[in-house]
């Protein structure tokens, strides 16, 4: 970052060879791991169990990291915030794996069975207690096997259509930059669709991961995936954005000031998600109620309390006291990794939120080797097409009414 670009580039497209590179790597990860859960998947006593849980944290994982992209492009374009300018051709190409993540659910819905305590007849569903049926059989209007289906394709259709449309109009908008009145379409579609997502983000997690209990309720769970997929987004945005800075265009583009809005940025949702989390366990936790303080009982019996210190420690306390350092946000040799670790942690923060709601007598810590091989596979595949799309069109936004801003010399330092 020593040379500040005075005009925009001529060839704004990122090095072929450079995300190449890197495409094909994920390409060997992801298939890989793939392979090896499908072996997993068969060999060992409840091997099949232990996939699907497997499967959904990390499916959880890297939709959310869809989401996440999603909505933080919604957020520039209402915010007009140029911290967006240079990490927005990565939101747009996140968001963008909608109909890999459709596909991607297919095996969660074929091993329903072995995930969903409310489905009648099953063996997760015998297990529960006569009071623990009650409360399912009330719920059955939301929690049923059809509708849950139903509710699949149209959560990723909704989420599909608003984020094509903002990426088609974002390459009409530098193809045709005074057609329009694009800041104001931008903005009220990003309106309807932050709305929009809220609740239909909301409504996928409450299906997917909290109906694993379908006894307990918490009405901050949404909001406490809101926060984690910011995390993901912007951990995968800067790992994404200093990679490409190795060569041009990024390389004179990217400035410390860029760097440094965008740590800040990580570093409030580190915040915000030790924040609602520590809101939700401190209200059950003090409310004392029977129906809501088994959640947080299962997840502090025997060796889970360490896990808990873990991510208490690794997911907010070490990051937040790295990040408040102005200094180090604006190191690449410093971001690459923390960014890597925040990934990793929020691998074992979805383990923590699936596993404990498969009951053991013992109350010990169940680990599986898929836990780590399913997140590893999706994600590669995830990447795979995440780096197809950004090869697809320029890496840098050409005609953003802002984009004039980061070309003048005094906004090459911090």
């Amino acid at each position: 970052m020593d040379a500040h670009a005075k005009h925009l580039p001529e060839d704004r497209m990122a090095p072929a060879w450079l995300l190449d590179r890197y495409q094909s790597r994920a390409l060997v990860v992801g298939g890989l791991f793939s392979i090896l859960l499908i072996i997993g998947a068969f060999i060992g006593p409840h091997a099949y169990d232990h996939f699907l849980r497997a499967y959904l944290a990390g499916f959880v994982l890297w939709t959310g990291a869809s989401l996440g992209c999603m909505a933080l492009l919604m957020v520039n374009h209402l915010a007009a915030g140029k911290w967006g300018l240079i990490i927005r051709r990565m939101l747009e190409a996140g968001a963008a794996q909608f109909p890999v993540m459709f596909v991607l659910f297919i095996p969660i819905v074929i091993g329903m069975n072995h995930l969903y305590p409310w489905i009648p007849g099953t063996e997760l569903w015998v297990q529960q207690t006569s009071a623990a049926h009650t409360v399912m059989v009330h719920k059955a209007l939301l929690l049923n096997k059809n509708f849950f289906i139903i509710r699949w394709p149209i959560y990723f259709f909704i989420w599909w259509a608003f984020s094509t449309t903002l990426r088609r109009w974002s390459v009409e908008r530098d193809a045709n930059p005074q057609g329009r009145d694009w800041q104001r379409i931008f903005e009220n579609l990003s309106g309807i669709g932050i709305v929009t997502y809220a609740l239909t983000m909301t409504f996928a997690v409450v299906d997917w991961v909290m109906s694993l209990d379908a006894t307990w309720y918490s009405t901050i769970y949404g909001l406490i995936y809101l926060a984690g997929q910011g995390l993901t987004t912007f951990s995968i945005c800067i790992i994404t954005v200093l990679l490409l800075s190795q060569q041009e265009p990024m390389r004179s583009m990217l400035r410390k000031t860029e760097m440094h809005d965008i740590g800040k940025l990580l570093f409030a949702f580190v915040m915000l998600y030790a924040y609602l989390s520590f809101s939700q366990w401190l209200i059950i936790w003090s409310g004392n109620l029977p129906d809501e303080i088994p959640w947080y009982m299962h997840r502090l019996a025997g060796n889970w309390i360490n896990l808990s210190r873990f991510l208490i420690l690794f997911e907010f306390a070490v990051p937040f006291a790295l990040l408040l350092s102005v200094r180090l946000k604006k190191q690449p040799a410093f971001m690459v990794p923390l960014c890597t670790f925040i990934l990793f942690v929020r691998m074992v923060d979805l383990y923590w939120m699936v596993e404990p709601n498969f009951k053991t007598q013992e109350r010990e810590i169940t680990f599986n080797w898929m836990y780590l091989a399913a997140p590893l596979a999706i994600g590669g595949i995830w990447v795979f097409f995440y780096i197809r799309t950004l090869k697809s069109r320029p890496v840098l936004v050409a005609y953003d009414q802002q984009m004039e801003e980061l070309l003048e010399p005094e906004h090459a330092t911090a």
